[in-house]
């Protein structure tokens, strides 16, 4: 009998994507409570349409409606997807969630995904290729992303990720990020002028320098439409680089606007600010990537995927313990053979283990 992956209502966005890409990678079925709305119905039906895209329109239109339902998401086939992720929000979540089960299958393939790709409170373009990209490969799956088009708040984007795995999943162990060796602020601009995107990182750079850390600033083009209501639009990305780990954070530059004064300099203030409170605390990943990196970490300890002898665990240090961190190794716990432990307060330091569950 399969396996029965349940959620409770509104559940935060990083266990709703780790139950989607549990229920992909073991053939489980998951039980949600609708109505799905936004990002979330969007990274629903990506996940069916990795499988089926003849059944995206009916599962959607099940998940929009209110009450529980029950998917069951076929199992996700290599090779290449075009995905639609409309909301703001969506484009980041499913390269952190739909790449894994992907991975397990051990051959190539492509994720062509349409949509916003740059919107509030999310990660850039270069969070994601210089940040999270460097953490997938060390579980053994290459991710080559690819920004053709950039998409600012609701524009039309896109962005191709080739993922190249090994054939079967490598453990993470990641407890110490080492000493620091180089912090670069990355100023990215979608056409036109550039000036306030470079002294938004410059700023960044200033405010580093009066924490005691040294970084530098360089300014990188993206890809736009001529005619995209984006033009003009730009974000900026710090990049710190320790011995064992890479910690990236970003903001997006506010749309143009007569008179915005100090705004340019008060992105690159939050910048700084986000990254000197990572660095005045030990842990080789922020919160965030954290519990981001539950979902493969689960997936490499059960054993899944083309793998010979017993599966490996996972071990890594996070600079704050998150809430979606603590459902998710519950959430592990009641669908696959493996234990995940969380050691640490919401909001503190802690570690976060995931080994293979003891044998019967």
């Amino acid at each position: 009998m399969r396996t029965l992956v349940e959620l409770g209502e509104a559940p935060p966005p990083a266990v709703l994507d780790g139950a989607l890409g549990l229920a992909l990678a073991t053939g489980s079925a998951l039980r949600v409570t609708g109505p799905l709305k936004g990002a979330d119905l969007d990274i629903a039906a990506a996940a069916v349409k990795l499988g089926d895209p003849d059944a995206v329109q009916a599962a959607s239109e099940r998940l929009s409606r209110p009450g529980p339902v029950e998917l069951a998401l076929p199992h996700p086939r290599a090779g290449m997807h075009v995905l639609e992720l409309t909301s703001p929000g969506a484009v980041a979540r499913a390269l952190w969630t739909l790449p894994w089960p992907l991975a397990l299958l051990g051959k190539p393939s492509e994720l062509r995904l349409l949509g916003p790709n740059h919107a509030e409170g999310q990660p850039s373009f270069h969070d994601l290729r210089l940040g999270w990209a460097p953490l997938a490969a060390q579980f053994g799956l290459k991710m080559s992303l690819e920004l053709t088009q950039a998409g600012f708040g609701g524009d039309e984007g896109e962005l191709v990720a080739s993922l190249d795995p090994a054939p079967a999943l490598i453990s993470l162990h990641l407890v110490h990020r080492g000493l620091l060796r180089q912090v670069t602020v990355v100023a990215a601009v979608a056409g036109g002028r550039h000036e306030a995107g470079l002294e938004a990182a410059q700023q960044a750079v200033r405010a580093l320098r009066r924490q005691g850390v040294i970084a530098e600033a360089e300014r990188v083009p993206m890809p736009v439409s001529p005619n995209a209501p984006g033009r003009n639009r730009w974000a900026i990305t710090a990049m710190a680089e320790f011995e064992h780990s890479v910690v990236t954070v970003s903001e997006l530059g506010p749309p143009p606007a007569f008179g915005d004064g100090g705004a340019a300099a008060a992105v690159g203030e939050r910048v700084a600010e986000r990254l000197g409170r990572f660095l005045s605390r030990r842990g080789a990943v922020d919160g965030g990537t954290a519990e981001r990196l539950m979902l493969p970490s689960i997936l490499c300890a059960a054993g899944l995927g083309a793998r010979a002898g017993p599966p490996p665990s996972c071990h890594y240090t996070t600079s704050e313990v998150t809430e979606g961190a603590i459902e998710l190794a519950t959430l592990a716990r009641t669908a696959v053979p493996v234990r995940a432990i969380v050691d640490g307060e919401s909001g503190e330091e802690g570690v976060i283990v995931v080994t293979p569950a003891a044998p019967q």
